[in-house]
């Protein structure tokens, strides 16, 4: 009777790969970075108010504000 070793010896290897490959699908942020900051509680309410107002969101805005103020 043969032992532990030989009967994983005797396991025919698959040849077939147990993943199939995906091709990786590029992500909406791969040009983003996170940032964290802290604001004024009064100037983030504003923002708020501004987002719904504008059927927008906060990052949108403060990505505008911040492109034209770089200009």
């Amino acid at each position: 009777m043969g032992n532990a070793f030989d009967k994983l010896k005797e396991i025919q290897k698959s040849t077939s790969p147990k993943q199939k490959i995906v091709q990786v699908k590029e992500s909406k942020r791969d040009n983003e970075k996170s940032y964290m900051l802290w604001l004024n509680k009064e100037l983030l309410k504003d923002l708020k108010k501004r987002a719904i107002e504008e059927d927008s969101n906060m990052k949108e805005i403060i990505e505008k504000a911040l492109i034209q103020y770089l200009k």
